[in-house]
């Protein structure tokens, strides 16, 4: 990845994915709320990260999360440090080239 990585608290994949989706929890019920339309949408995706992170598929987890990051609006949400977190975790993931790509991360 040429974006540059900020330093991140989170040292395992797991916890990481955690961290990212505690960043986003507040932005997901907000955006649910402000936009009815978006709620089942945002629950179904919510329900599949959860699903893929407790069965150990982190790359759709991390999937999961991105697209999720991208329906939330950025001002509801520490967005910069999400997106930070999220490169991380491609990293950390191996997520390169096309891979990496599909996650449509800023």
């Amino acid at each position: 990845m040429s974006a540059e990585i900020n330093v991140i608290a989170t040292s395992s994949v797991h916890e990481g994915l955690d961290f990212a989706c505690s960043l986003l929890s507040n932005a997901i019920a907000a955006a649910g709320q402000s936009e009815p339309a978006k709620a089942g949408p945002l629950l179904n995706e919510l329900t599949s990260y959860i699903q893929f992170r407790y069965v150990g598929e982190e790359g759709l987890a991390l999937e999961s999360l991105s697209w999720l990051g991208r329906m939330c609006d950025a001002g509801l949400f520490r967005s910069d440090q999400f997106w930070s977190q999220m490169k991380w975790l491609a990293s950390a993931c191996g997520f390169e080239g096309e891979d990496s790509a599909r996650l449509e991360l800023p």
